[in-house]
């Protein structure tokens, strides 16, 4: 039950609390498909690790995270990716700083292991930009 709160609650705070100047963060919810956690794990270290490394590093984002869940029959996810971003204009620039850290990096596209393409190893079942309400900072 508290797990489903937490979801309302993102999903609330997306549109209530828009604020500019406020950190942001966008969340995928992940569902690993027929326990190909290796693949999942080796496609995110690999890829969508590295080019946050360098996003972090060039001051696009502020910092990422992913997280495991243990699914349950309400939410049915085992992952959380997170990414943060200073405010709402680093992140509305999220394409922008992305685009071209992925064509230098992975020019041919990610690398997979096993070479399963990624819809047969994940699927995100949705994603919710939220910004930060109240923080210890």
């Amino acid at each position: 039950m508290n797990r489903f709160l937490f979801i309302v609650f993102l999903i609330m705070s997306e549109e209530v609390f828009a604020q500019s100047g406020k950190p942001v963060a966008m969340y995928d919810f992940v569902k690993i498909k027929e326990g190909r956690i290796q693949e999942t794990l080796y496609y995110y270290e690999n890829n969508w690790k590295i080019y946050r490394d360098i996003a972090v590093k060039k001051n696009f984002i502020t910092g990422y995270r992913i997280v495991a869940c243990q699914p349950d029959s309400a939410l049915d996810f085992d992952l959380i990716l997170i990414t943060e971003y200073a405010d709402s204009s680093h992140f509305a620039r999220s394409e922008e700083y992305f685009g071209p850290i992925i064509k230098e990096v992975r020019p041919n596209g990610p690398i997979l292991l096993n070479e399963w393409k990624p819809d047969a190893f994940r699927s995100i079942l949705y994603s919710r930009r939220v910004e930060t309400v109240i923080s210890s900072d």
